[in-house]
């Protein structure tokens, strides 16, 4: 059974991007007559536009298509705020992304997270929540809002032939865009290719998914950089969603704006209503976007003093701790005590640094599983079990088995 495609919406992007071009607001999904996540949940908004030298973007956290619960977090609405530079340039230093949270947006108003999960569930700590499959047939889940792992284009926009160039369907927090897997490798675009991430897995990423991969540089103009991006044939430089890790983005390329997001989350909605003005969240909120799951990289001589302190190897260390020169893997300290064998604790107070005291989270329920629990990894998009239909139903095309599609 061939896949359905997704009804027409309304999907402004431009034309060829440059550091020097216009602010591209519009480029950002008209969801004014879509449908959105179910009659239970208000409807999806997003706006957009440029002040100054910021792409400013503004949304709900309301998808534009039915919410199917893979996780047992419910969704909620948000009062998202995105700011993001409206002619970005590269940095001379690329930069880790958060290993937790946020580091851009999708063209619908989503937030856009990391390739890896949380420190829950259990079993799968920090692992690949793609490979894991805990996510819905658009590469996004819940947690403390909505949001993607990776993308897949057919849930981002429509109208793109085979064979043609694919649109912007995000941004990172440099204010790079990023553009779906099909790209031009000349100027005159006389041949489209499906681009290629570069980084290789080395292991399988039930846990800790940074140690899993491996960046490996290619030859060939369908394989990207170690932030997942290239520059074009005209020089414009932006990233691309791929099938494999990262997914999005390995790292930026250019200066994240260190308070991309400052938005804060909206008081738990069940039925759609928003909430009075009183119970909305003050104008003055915490920062967050160049702040959470950031760690900051241990220095040489912190690493040499927790060496000592732990009785092993500095360059051991320095590996497990992601410190080597040309690392731009996130910190996770966790998932370096893991790797040497060590107390996270005692790793923390050997590098000088404060414990933070472990986070206290609700006892929430599991979903009731729907009729097939959608558990389809990222793939061809005409391999994949999953589609959406033209009224943004989630459709299993083949037999459940096992709670599975396929």
């Amino acid at each position: 059974m061939t896949l359905k495609t997704l009804p027409v919406i309304a999907l402004l992007v431009s034309g060829a991007w440059a550091q020097d071009g216009p602010c591209m607001a519009d480029a950002m999904l008209d969801v004014s007559d879509s449908p959105g996540a179910g009659p239970a949940y208000p409807k999806p908004s997003v706006e957009a536009s440029c002040e100054g030298d910021q792409l400013v973007v503004r949304s709900n956290g309301i998808p534009h298509y039915e919410f199917v619960q893979v996780t047992p977090n419910p969704l909620v609405e948000r009062d998202n705020e995105f700011r993001v530079p409206a002619r970005p340039q590269l940095a001379d230093e690329k930069t880790p992304i958060p290993l937790l949270g946020s580091l851009g947006f999708a063209v619908n108003g989503m937030a856009i997270f990391g390739p890896n999960e949380g420190g829950v569930p259990v079993e799968e700590q920090f692992g690949d929540p793609i490979f894991n499959s805990i996510m819905d047939a658009c590469m996004g889940h819940t947690a403390q809002e909505y949001h993607y792992h990776a993308l897949v284009q057919k849930c981002l926009s429509t109208g793109v032939r085979p064979g043609e160039p694919s649109p912007i369907l995000g941004f990172g927090f440099d204010g790079i865009p990023i553009r779906g897997p099909w790209g031009c490798v000349d100027a005159d675009c006389s041949r489209v290719v499906r681009f290629r991430s570069s980084w290789e897995q080395v292991r399988e990423p039930h846990q800790d998914a940074w140690d899993a991969y491996d960046y490996v540089e290619k030859e060939g103009p369908e394989y990207l950089d170690m932030c997942n991006g290239h520059a074009g044939p005209d020089g414009d430089y932006h990233y691309h969603a791929t099938e494999t890790w990262p997914y999005i983005l390995g790292c930026y390329s250019g200066t994240p704006m260190p308070q991309a997001r400052p938005g804060a989350p909206r008081p738990n909605l069940t039925q759609g209503q928003r909430p009075p003005a009183a119970a909305r969240p003050p104008a003055a909120r915490r920062p967050r976007g160049g702040g959470p799951g950031r760690t900051p990289r241990p220095s040489q001589s912190e690493v040499t003093a927790a060496a000592e302190a732990l009785g092993l190897a500095s360059d051991d260390v320095a590996k497990a701790l992601r410190a080597e020169p040309g690392n731009l893997k996130p910190v996770n300290l966790a998932a370096s005590a893991r790797a040497l064998g060590v107390e996270q604790g005692s790793l923390t107070e050997a590098l000088g640094r404060q414990q933070r005291p472990r986070r206290q989270r609700p006892n929430l329920a599991p979903p009731e599983e729907p009729e097939c629990f959608f558990r389809c990894g990222q793939s061809e998009e005409d391999a994949v079990g999953c589609t959406l239909t033209p009224d943004h139903k989630v459709l299993c095309f083949r037999p459940c088995d096992d709670n599975k599609c396929g």
